[in-house]
């Protein structure tokens, strides 16, 4: 799951598409081209509006681009960089990318992101970022993001992530309690789904799966870094947007997030 998002094509516009077979058509209050009629008692007009959307044009359901720009996790990280870069050095980007699916982008604002998305990559230095990795391989198993207060394990009766302050795990009470917190610790897995963490001569054993298994054995010896990240470090969702920018220039229709 994640956010996605496309750009119509002009094809239905320019009338360059076939001739829908029902109608009316248009493009309804979400920006959607849709069959502006309800759905009940309208569903055979419907199927076919959506069979004509999907055949009419040589675009596939008459998307010039479709993209899937990141999971949520990849666009919060994007938000929290261009917060820490400076939100008013980027205004169109800071606004433009929803906390929920849904809405969209006017062209003439896409234009604008599209330069600011060129700024932003040409950054030599946006922010440090907080991760988890594993110190064998330098494997990156979290990172720190702002608004989920850091958290990326949610379980039963626990929850764990990471922070500027290092790797932690919490209770689920209200308010919760640390169970265990270290920058740099060993885990080992255990029986009954169990995990006993090693800091500094210290063990703790909770409930809770290995940190990072992701159907690989899970790693030994864990730590928390912090490292410098530049613009090209976000291309993969700087790429997704810049595409999409470009082709709602292009087209002068919106970007449509979904």
């Amino acid at each position: 799951m994640g956010l996605d998002a496309f750009v119509y094509c002009r094809c239905w516009q320019d009338r360059l598409a076939t001739p829908c077979p029902v109608g009316p058509v248009g493009y309804d209050e979400d920006g959607w081209l849709a069959l502006l009629q309800p759905w009940e008692g309208n569903r055979a007009a419907h199927k076919a509006f959506d069979v004509w959307l999907a055949r009419s044009c040589p675009h596939e359901r008459m998307e010039q681009v479709s993209e899937h720009v990141s999971n949520w996790a990849g666009v919060r990280l994007f938000q929290q960089a261009l917060r820490t870069a400076g939100a008013e050095r980027f205004p169109t980007l800071a606004a433009a990318l929803p906390n929920v699916n849904g809405g969209w982008l006017t062209a003439e604002r896409a234009a604008v992101a599209l330069a600011e998305l060129d700024r932003f990559r040409h950054t030599s230095r946006i922010a440090d970022e907080v991760e988890l990795i594993d110190e064998a391989t330098g494997r990156v198993l979290m990172q720190y993001v702002e608004v989920y207060d850091g958290v990326f394990i949610f379980g039963p009766d626990v929850q764990a992530g990471v922070d500027p302050d290092g790797f932690f795990v919490l209770d689920r009470a209200d308010p919760p309690v640390t169970l265990f917190r270290a920058v740099r610790f060993t885990q080992r897995p255990l029986p009954d789904h169990r995990v006993e963490f090693t800091t500094g001569g210290t063990r703790t054993v909770l409930a809770m799966r290995p940190v990072g298994e992701h159907g690989e054995p899970p790693p030994e010896r864990l730590a928390v870094r912090t490292r410098s990240r530049s613009g090209d470090d976000f291309a993969y969702v700087v790429e997704p947007l810049r595409r999409l920018c470009e082709a709602a220039v292009s087209t002068g229709n919106p970007i449509i997030w979904c």
